[in-house]
């Protein structure tokens, strides 16, 4: 699906995991990086905001798929078989949508693909891959080194490709110098640091010599190479690098001191011989997906969890593009790894998916290219390359599958130690993808990951601490209460005695007389050691803020371990130093956290909202353009540079600000009002800025120190009253009438939302239906189902156009409702085992097993029980919303009681008596029958 005539180009993506221009830029300032300095030079370079978690499989799956890793699918490093008998590294089988070479093949376009990660096995794409097993040595040279099956796309590549590969054996001392001039001095056998050294230089020179090959051999359109390298040699010997730190002894930083800054002058002279190879047509993107520390921030030890290592990450990444139609030596901001796809799509004239998370990078180009979309390449037709259905692996789903074969007795359990592998690597795939939910803000679905988590393994305080970062963002203090509670009572049982579990059992284990129960016992010891009290008396902190205890809250934060190194605890202090008026001593606070981290955004706008305090607009604006220089999509540095702005009498400027903060949040209502007095008071542009106002008084106000209020209305039994925005303009509080709001009726499938559409639609209500879904036994009358609501993620933008309506909404779909939208919701509940009953029957009767039949049942109640939960929560918080819930088995027991209920809740609107007549109860069979969906 070729969205225009494609220009006829080539685009060069060089992957350099964990590359940091701190390490770059000091290099190439004494020259050691030509070939980084050409690039940056001749194009456009900039830092690349990573995601979080910030895990190499997920990041660079989101770099080739332009989405977020709730949406791609890849959740890890590892993930079960497909039997679920046990566990693997990643593949790409696990991804769930279209990378860049499959859109591209679909579009006759060639791409060549080197060493992605993942992409085992290599995909049967126009052009050719080898995949991320393809460099692995894992054995000795002399035991063979087969090229594993389905490392090469196409096939008959493999013999040519394969005997390009490097093995650790064959590297000379000459190739080792330069990284460990002393290397000779080592003894290998004590010492497996030079082995980690000869295993990564070995596959790095494995996947260039392939790319090299492929560049110069096969015709390509599109060229990708992925060098994990750089984050291999970094993780091994960062903590080597100069300067050296205080826990790292002298010995071994003048043994291993050269490592790091040696393999990214190796790096430099590969991208030189691809960049050649390429040919001066070329456009290349140069990037990482993360940085990594090279300074005083490094961490002195790793945390002991899953995933540990990923502390060293920086939250930044390298981007770099040059070639034809770039501009040239400038630096581009508010760049982000999902905008890497999107802009290679709009490159080759490609439509872009709505439902990719990035955006083109337009301000790279001399002229902007032509941007236009589709509303997703998952539903465009055509050879695209990806695997058939059939080899795709969902691990969540095989797992389940496992469970319900072994309750069938179909097949054996698998034994104690698989069973527990494969149980916790889907763990860490949950926690993983609940992190990936945070990331995106998306806490409800996050908190229930973590909230389940916690129920399996309550000794896991990570868990916890995720899910009160969750319950704080939904405002759900009295669980942030229960939590800490929990922990804190959990830290006094068991941290003492697992630290003298552990000093007893630790030195037996030195001497290798532990058995095997003793081992798991020191083990145990070691997960319950890992409650940090720091780490509860920080969430106590947190829970003081939410409670509007400041000065309790600082004097804690104050009192916390490392408080005085540790950027974020100072951060913490800074902003309630702030809030209490103590603005000098937050000042120096937020210049502290600058000299530990110059690149701290939350510094820099401590110090912008100070001088706004002060009416200093010139510092004021500068920190906050700092601030934008590390993250320019961030909507809270733009308003506060407007702010800045409009202080100093530069209303164009603030203007063009406060537009920039709602570009990036939409949903910033103070950005509109301030956007509507400058437009109105100094720009003369009153039509626009009653516009902006009218926005705002839809919007809910997210100041952090101004706590919504309720609004005050007649109680209505069953109604739910949500958080209602402060008029911008007027300064009170309302509820838009009836006819500025839209009318949701809601709930599960098949609880009854189609009568209650009976009855507003009899009692006068105009109601949205587009009537495609004919009336069956099941809803004689009808279903008043309006297709555009099936597609709601992708497009609720019709919902504003229907106020005053009323439209049919299944109650998962909820969470697409637009931010600032007023809405009326009716919610029917209804028996579980009815809903389930008559869904069953609404599939045609068909029934699975009895055992199969009954754990369907029980988790498909389980989950829409915790759905109506999250859609309850997320109704109450909603701005300008009211919520009434209605039982189904009361409206057909009294239909006169339950019109009242609703007419009332719809001010009054709705004629009750007939209403009421719309119900007819012989219609519904109540006992597990058919009913009104």
């Amino acid at each position: 699906m070729n969205a225009g005539a494609a220009p006829k180009r080539k685009v060069l993506l060089i992957g350099w995991d964990a590359a940091d221009w701190k390490v770059i830029r000091p290099l190439m300032e004494t020259g050691g990086m030509p070939n980084v300095q050409r690039l940056v030079r001749r194009g456009v370079s900039g830092q690349i905001a990573t995601l979080h978690p910030p895990l190499s499989p997920m990041l660079w799956t989101s770099i080739a798929t332009g989405k977020r890793p709730f949406k791609h699918g890849i959740h890890g490093f590892s993930e079960p078989t497909p039997d679920a008998m046990g566990i693997r590294p990643v593949t790409n089988l696990s991804r769930c949508s279209k990378a860049l070479w499959n859109i591209l093949s679909q579009n006759g376009l060639r791409s060549t693909v080197v060493g992605w990660w993942p992409s085992h096995p290599a995909e049967p794409i126009r052009g050719a891959m080898v995949s991320d097993h393809y460099h692995r040595a894992n054995r000795p040279l002399d035991e063979g080194w087969p090229l594993t099956a389905g490392a090469i796309h196409p096939p008959e590549l493999a013999d040519t490709l394969g005997a390009l590969r490097v093995h650790p054996d064959t590297l000379t001392p000459a190739m080792v110098e330069p990284f460990i001039p002393r290397a000779r001095e080592i003894d290998q056998d004590k010492d497996k640091r030079l082995a980690l050294l000869l295993r990564t230089l070995a596959e790095c020179m494995s996947i260039h010599a392939a790319a090299m090959w492929l560049a110069g051999s096969e015709p390509w359109d599109f060229f990708a190479v992925y060098y994990d390298s750089i984050d291999h040699f970094c993780h091994g010997f960062m903590k080597y690098h100069p300067p050296r730190q205080s826990w790292i002894g002298e010995h071994d930083f003048e043994l291993y001191r050269n490592v790091v800054s040696a393999a990214y002058r190796l790096h430099d002279r590969m991208l030189g011989e691809l960049l050649d190879r390429a040919g001066g047509d070329a456009i290349v993107i140069l990037m990482s997906d993360h940085g990594f520390h090279p300074d005083h921030l490094r961490p002195a030890a790793i945390p002991d969890i899953p995933a540990g290592p990923a502390i060293e990450h920086r939250e930044f990444g390298i981007l770099a593009l040059s070639g034809p139609g770039i501009r040239q030596g400038e630096l581009l901001q508010g760049a982000s790894i999902l905008d890497v796809a999107p802009t290679i799509l709009s490159l080759y004239g490609l439509a872009i998916g709505e439902d990719m998370d990035g955006k083109a990078l337009s301000t790279a180009f001399v002229e902007s290219p032509d941007v236009t979309f589709i509303p997703s390449w998952e539903d465009v037709e055509g050879v695209d390359g990806c695997h058939p259905p059939h080899t795709r692996l969902d691990p969540l789903a095989a797992h389940e599958a496992l469970e319900q074969m072994v309750a069938l007795g179909y097949i054996e359990r698998p034994d104690k130690n698989r069973a527990a592998a494969v149980e916790k690597t889907i763990r860490e795939l949950r926690y993983n993808l609940g992190e990936a939910y945070q990331d995106a803000g998306r806490h409800s679905e996050a908190h229930e990951i973590f909230a389940e988590l916690c129920v399996k393994d309550p000794d896991e305080q990570r868990f916890a601490v995720r899910l009160f970062v969750s319950c704080q963002a939904l405002g759900m203090t009295s669980e942030l209460r229960r939590i800490v509670e929990d922990l804190d009572n959990r830290r006094r049982a068991l941290f003492e005695d697992a630290q003298a579990g552990i000093n007893a059992l630790t030195p037996k284990g030195a001497a290798g007389r532990l058995d095997e129960n003793e081992r798991q016992q020191l083990t145990r010891w070691r997960e319950l050691a890992r409650y940090s009290p720091a780490v509860v008396d920080y969430l106590k902190a947190q829970l003081l803020v939410a409670d509007q205890q400041y000065e309790e809250a600082l004097a804690l934060f104050e009192r916390l371990p490392q408080a005085a190194q540790r950027p974020d605890l100072l951060l913490n202090a800074a902003d309630l130093c702030r809030k209490i008026g103590r603005r000098a001593h937050a000042g120096r606070i937020y210049a502290e956290v600058l000299a530990i981290d110059p690149d701290n955004v939350q510094a820099h706008l401590g110090i912008c909202r100070l001088a706004l305090d002060e009416r200093d607009f010139d510092t004021a604006a500068h920190s906050a353009l700092d601030a934008l220089q590390g993250v320019h999509h961030n909507p809270q540095a733009h308003f506060l540079l407007g702010l800045a702005m409009e202080g100093a009498k530069d209303y164009a400027r603030a203007a063009d600000a406060f537009r920039a903060a709602i570009s990036f949040n939409p949903n910033f209502p103070e950005a509109h009002l301030r956007l509507a007095g400058v437009l109105e008071l100094h720009l003369k542009r009153a039509y626009a800025a009653k516009e902006h106002r009218r926005l705002a008084r839809r919007m809910r106000r997210r100041d952090a120190d101004s706590p919504l209020r309720a609004v005050e209305r007649p109680e209505v039994p069953g109604v739910h009253k949500c958080a209602t925005a402060m008029s911008g303009s007027a300064g009170t509080d309302m509820v838009p009438p009836l006819a500025e709001s839209l009318v949701i009726v809601s709930g599960l499938p098949r609880s009854g939302t189609s009568m209650l559409m009976q009855m507003l639609a009899a009692g006068g209500v105009t109601v949205i239906s587009d009537g495609l879904r004919e009336p069956d036994a099941g809803n004689p009358r009808g279903y008043f189902e309006f297709e555009p609501v099936k597609s709601l993620w992708r497009d609720s933008n019709w919902l504003i156009e229907s106020k005053g309506k009323a439209v049919k909404i299944v109650a998962p779909l909820l969470t697409a409702l637009p931010m600032g939208l007023p809405c009326r919701v009716i919610l029917i509940e209804r028996d579980m085992d009815e809903v389930l009953h008559s869904q069953d029957r609404m599939l045609g009767g068909v029934s699975p097993p009895l055992a199969a039949s009954q754990r369907r049942r029980t988790m498909l109640g389980e989950e829409y029980e915790r759905t109506l939960a999250r859609v309850k929560a997320l109704l109450t918080r909603r701005p300008e919303t009211q919520l009434l819930v209605v039982n189904y088995a009361h409206v057909i027991s009294d239909p006169y009681a339950g019109a009242q209920r609703m007419s009332r809740f719809l001010d009054g609107q709705p004629d009750v008596a007939r209403m009421a007549a719309a119900v007819e109860p012989v219609l519904h069979r109540v006992h597990k029958s058919n009913s009104q969906g």
